[in-house]
């Protein structure tokens, strides 16, 4: 007999997990409290696998952080990935920004909702129904981990989705067995016992077959249309290089990366809303509280690493390389090109210097383009078939950061034009001397 293919191993496996409740109802003899501690289980074990499955995901998110934002966007603005041993495939650093809103305030926030309706229901946990509700967790957690083994890795699934389309199934599991503990966890006593629990298990169970049928479906719900799927999701391009070798190339020393990493994230935390913190722990030193004080400046200083690291990896191991007509961001950590900008789509260019740049004696070379880099914000997730390609290869403004020389990048940059331009100075000049040149006379005349 053919063994079923990875994906639909991951469909009986999903199924599988879901069993767990109506056998523990018909064999074990739940309770409605083991019964809804089992749902909030799953959905902390969705939770976990969520978080597994974030950094591998392929696709570019849409509609989410902008390059604009200084602490996640030069993150998730960042192209290429990073192998990783054995059979895992290569993980994106890209996908770093969603993994850490996830497991610092998502996913907590989604188990304090979960813990909170469960606590609705007036539950009585004994031993026993703390035994039984582990024994449920542990069935549904073997039976989410198959499911992302064959289909998320096994199968592919991980090329199909984005760091943001991962978070979905979670958010629609945790509304519906929210809105079913809440809407009738309180009257569990008043029904009878056995027929309560059928029609509860029988819910969830089409809840769940519901959401099966929708993944293979092109019919798109109002989850989808608020927050997207795998479909609504872009499709990664790789930005174009010239193949021919590069006429001038530059990148920031590591002194002056670091520096300049140190310098953003002191500057961030003075002015964006960490400004608080600094606010909080003066308020405590005030009162007497120097021990609790620290809390608060260790966030600051979180938020602070944070910013530092991402401006890092934005500006320290990127190479600027110059193709005469061409200029091209290439990250050499990722071995991957960025960005790419066209001489002809420089609207103009400007030479800047920041503390950085006074105390190392380097400059910062702005080119401005014409392209509208405003956020596309939009009150739904756009239909499939709508959903703008990747623009990569797009002329966007550029800034090259910290160089030594100012002058010799925006004349690389001008390339053969600025060549033909000295020649034909040297020239001029050269005619003119000779025009003007004062004749010697002859000894014959």
């Amino acid at each position: 007999m053919r063994p079923p293919a990875p994906r639909d191993s991951g469909v009986l496996a999903v199924l599988a997990s879901n069993a767990v409740a109506p056998v523990g109802v018909l064999f074990l003899g739940w309770s409605p409290t083991v019964l809804f501690g089992v749902f909030v289980a799953e959905i902390a074990v969705v939770l976990c696998w969520t978080l597994v499955k974030i950094p591998f995901a392929v696709k570019r998110p849409n509609n989410a952080i902008g390059d604009g934002d200084r602490l996640f966007g030069p993150l998730q603005a960042k192209r290429g990935s990073v192998s990783l041993p054995g059979p895992l495939p290569p993980c994106y650093p890209r996908n770093v920004p969603t993994f850490l809103i996830a497991a610092f305030l998502l996913v907590p926030l989604e188990l304090g909702v979960a813990f909170l309706t469960f606590s609705l229901t007036d539950p009585v946990v004994t031993e026993e129904v703390a035994g039984q509700i582990l024994l449920g967790g542990v069935g549904v957690f073997v039976g989410r981990g198959v499911e992302t083994v064959t289909g998320y890795f096994a199968a592919g699934g991980y090329r199909d989705h984005s760091a943001r389309s991962v978070l979905l199934p979670p958010f629609k599991l945790l509304f519906a067995v929210g809105l079913l503990m809440f809407a009738v966890g309180p009257f569990a006593v008043e029904f009878d016992n056995e027929a309560f629990l059928a029609a509860l298990v029988g819910l969830k169970l089409l809840y769940d077959l519901r959401a099966l049928q929708l993944e293979r479906s092109e019919k798109r719900g109002v989850f989808y249309r608020l927050y997207g799927s795998e479909e609504t999701e872009i499709e990664p391009v790789p930005v174009e290089e010239p193949k021919r070798a590069p006429t001038y190339r530059t990148t920031p020393t590591r002194a002056v990366a670091l520096a300049d990493a140190a310098y953003r994230s002191l500057r961030y935390t003075v002015t964006s809303g960490v400004l608080w913190c600094y606010g909080v722990a003066a308020a405590l030193v005030f009162f007497g509280a120097w021990t609790v004080a620290l809390a608060p400046l260790a966030l600051a200083a979180a938020f602070g690493a944070v910013r530092g690291t991402s401006r890092y990896l934005a500006t320290g191991p990127v190479e600027f390389r110059c193709y005469d007509d061409v200029l091209v961001a290439h990250d050499t950590l990722l071995g991957e090109p960025q960005s790419r900008l066209e001489r002809d789509a420089v609207t103009d260019v400007s030479v800047s210097t920041d503390a950085v740049d006074r105390l190392f004696g380097t400059e910062t070379v702005r080119f401005e383009t014409d392209a509208d880099t405003g956020p596309d914000v939009q009150l739904t997730v756009p239909d499939p078939e709508e959903v703008n390609a990747d623009d990569a290869n797009a002329n966007h403004p550029m800034t090259v950061p910290h160089v030594e020389d100012a002058a010799a990048v925006r004349a690389a940059f001008d390339g053969g034009e600025a060549e033909a331009e000295a020649e034909s100075e040297t020239e001029t000049e050269t005619e003119t001397e000779a025009d003007t040149e004062t004749p010697v006379p002859n000894r014959d005349d």
